[in-house]
């Protein structure tokens, strides 16, 4: 078995809001394989893009990563020089940003965009740089490429800024693929169209792919193995079958019950009381307590230590214990299979379809 590429320990990331210290990330860590794609999933504002953010140092200015390891094909990029991690990013690792209309500068060519990855991390230029910015654009399914170069990001639908935004990650070609919320304000049939996209070029490429969204439906099509984060932590990591057939975690479980199903129709949805906590003060034990109905006393004062990839962050109730150890997936894994699709949306292998 192959070293993974990614190596995650211990990443805690903390922001001064300036009444109080908001532990963003707490004691984040997990690993990613050679050719595998790992899938952060989460609520918004659980940590997912806080935790891309971290990997890359990239956290706003008033953020700091107070502890943690990032270990990158041996290379730890938390004691990087600013000017060593320049150069990994963008080529070692590359991300493709949730929002491309927000992301790519609306005052330069979609066309120079791109050339600047490709100057900075193959050194090409002039003529070289604009064919292969082409050949890129042609990759991801853009029309005419040559001459969509000079367009600007306004002249580009959703989808095609998107696209132009995974030209631009797969330019420096990377290692590894930082995909945050992918599909975002994109209609269901370009979402699926994107997905496959990214599905192909990771083949080609054998790039690994760090996956971040909330859609299960997505990550059934897509991961190897599924993270779910809470309140900046992550509570659950288990191969993906094992998880989309056997939740463990609590939480997890009810993200489950909490989905639409053609059974439940005409029926209330399950949902989860109360808040999720404010981050602003440490947690002793499972910050899932306040709102779990298997919790007992020692819940809220120890919790196991989730950073060993296949761990659960739960020590369950009296009744019946839900810690336990899940095995990885196996590096090199093949493609996702078709899945039992949770939100009657897009099926792994097969077209999207609507729910009623």
């Amino acid at each position: 078995m192959s070293a993974p590429l990614l190596r995650v320990g211990g990443l805690s990331t903390w922001l001064d809001s300036g009444e109080a210290v908001v532990r963003a990330l707490d004691d984040v860590g997990f690993e990613v394989g050679r050719g595998e794609t790992f899938a952060i999933v989460g609520e918004s504002g659980s940590g997912k893009s806080m935790t891309a953010l971290s990997l890359l140092r990239l956290v706003p200015e008033t953020g700091r990563i107070v502890a943690g390891s990032v270990d990158l094909d041996g290379v730890e990029l938390l004691s990087l020089p600013e000017a060593a991690m320049r150069t990994v990013r963008g080529r070692r690792v590359s991300i493709i940003f949730q929002e491309p209309a927000t992301s790519l500068n609306p005052v330069l060519t979609v066309g120079q965009q791109i050339g600047e990855v490709l100057a900075r991390h193959r050194g090409l230029r002039g003529d070289a740089s604009r064919t292969r910015a082409a050949e890129l654009l042609h990759s991801v399914g853009i029309p005419d490429a040559e001459r969509r170069l000079d367009d600007y990001p306004f002249q580009f639908s959703g989808g095609m800024k998107q696209r132009a935004m995974i030209a631009m990650a797969i330019a420096g070609e990377p290692d590894l693929l930082i995909a945050d919320e992918p599909t975002t304000a994109l209609d269901v049939t370009i979402q699926a169209q994107v997905l496959e996209l990214l599905r192909t070029l990771q083949a080609e490429r054998g790039m690994s792919m760090l996956l971040i969204t909330h859609d299960l439906g997505i990550v059934a099509q897509m991961a190897h193995r599924v993270g779910v984060m809470y309140a900046g932590a992550l509570v659950e990591i288990a191969d993906r079958d094992a998880f989309f057939h056997a939740p463990q975690h609590p939480y997890s479980r009810k993200l489950f019950a909490a989905l639409p199903d053609r059974t439940k129709r005409g029926g209330a949805l399950a949902a989860i009381p109360g808040q999720v906590p404010p981050l602003t003060a440490p947690f002793p034990g499972c910050r899932f307590v306040d709102r779990c109905d298997m919790a007992a006393a020692r819940c809220a004062k120890r919790v196991r230590d989730g950073r060993t990839p296949g761990a659960l962050r739960c020590v369950g109730d009296g009744r019946k214990r839900v810690e336990r150890r899940l095995a990885p997936a196996p590096r090199g894994a093949g493609p996702a299979r078709a899945l039992p699709d949770p939100q009657g949306r897009a099926q792994a292998g097969g077209r999207p379809r609507q729910g009623r």
